[in-house]
């Protein structure tokens, strides 16, 4: 089994090795040598009014992903060494205060992790910042309701790492699509998207839908990443 899972990272990392060696010189023409053009003009090049998500999703979208890559390698390495039955780090039974407490501000910590990454475009936030709420939630979760061997997840590990794996697949997908229809790798005005109002919701053309995919991986990276350490 462990052959395998071996086999496939490096299959994985084989394949990503090569999209970003493909796509080398379309990447060349995103660099910008103008920082007080980037902030002057960044509103109305990207449709995004919070220029923090701007820079993240669009000027260095590339880096974004790198970054992202990070949190699924160190996941994958983490699982891929840990135990699977032994857990002695959640061995405590907390209070029912605690527990029921959790439990009624839980669901207003999810929302609020998707609230970071949907409006992460027009105000402070984004995929990252909601992400870590996200897995702030599934961590919060699994530390008070979990008593002795019975370990309780806010979402399967293997819904974990389908939502980790599909929003670093997307946001390569993306990529993808800018530079089919844009000319570079993650364009965003340049592939003809509406970029909308600035200020509004639907504004910041691809930006929103790289929070929401960064969003997710992050999160559930984070989230799996936990659960594993937590059988130490």
């Amino acid at each position: 089994m462990g052959g395998h899972k071996a086999a496939a990272a490096l299959i994985v990392a084989t394949l990503l090795g090569i999209v970003i060696l493909s796509v080398g010189p379309p990447l060349r023409r995103l660099s910008r040598p103008d920082p007080a053009g980037q902030a002057e003009q960044g509103v109305r090049q990207t449709g995004a009014a919070n220029q923090v998500s701007a820079i993240l999703f669009d000027y260095r979208a590339l880096d974004t992903l790198g970054e992202a890559s990070v949190i699924l390698t160190a996941a994958a390495i983490v699982g891929f060494f840990s135990t699977r039955s032994r857990i002695t780090m959640l061995g405590t039974e907390l209070s029912v205060i605690v527990r029921y407490g959790v439990g009624l501000v839980l669901p207003f910590i999810v929302l609020f992790g998707f609230f970071i990454i949907l409006f992460g475009h027009v105000s402070p936030g984004g995929g990252f910042t909601g992400g870590v709420v996200l897995a702030a939630a599934a961590i919060v979760h699994t530390t008070v309701s979990s008593r002795g061997e019975h370990r309780a997840q806010l979402v399967r590990p293997e819904v974990g790492k389908a939502l980790e794996n599909g929003g670093l697949l997307l946001f390569l997908g993306a990529g993808l699509a800018g530079l089919t229809l844009g000319g570079s790798f993650l364009a965003n005005a340049a592939t003809g998207i509406p970029l909308g109002s600035p200020g509004a919701l639907a504004s910041g053309g691809l930006i929103p839908f790289l929070n929401l995919f960064s969003g997710l991986k992050v999160g559930a990276g984070l989230a799996l990443i936990f659960l594993s350490l937590s059988r130490e």
